[in-house]
């Protein structure tokens, strides 16, 4: 079976932004997919600075992120928006499917 072009990060315990940045450099790819369920409730909530943390930290070294939340529409607005702007780029998306995300990500 061959490697996956990406790398997923599931994190044991506490969400950590470096950690998902080492994964991409374990596996050797700018390519990242994050589950719903490795996405923290502190993820949905754009004040406490997670997300544009992490999304920054990706793009200063070139990874691609691709997240699936299944359930979007039931998030807060103002993340809903985030969501929404995001998708017209192309360095992260958001997909209602793990194999939308796995798609994009291994489409490069």
């Amino acid at each position: 079976m061959p490697m996956p072009s990406y790398a997923e990060y599931k994190p044991d315990g506490s969400f950590a932004t470096m950690d998902a940045v080492a994964a991409c450099f374990e596996h050797r790819t700018q390519a990242l997919l994050m589950d719903r369920p490795a996405l923290p409730p502190e993820f949905f909530d754009l004040r406490t600075g997670l997300t544009g943390e992490l999304v920054q930290k990706l793009t200063q070294y070139g990874i691609r992120l691709a997240c699936v939340v299944p359930d979007l529409g039931a998030q807060p607005p103002r993340f809903q928006e985030f969501a929404r702007e995001a998708n017209r780029g192309g360095r992260t998306r958001f997909f209602e499917a793990k194999a939308e995300a796995v798609g994009w990500l291994e489409a490069g």
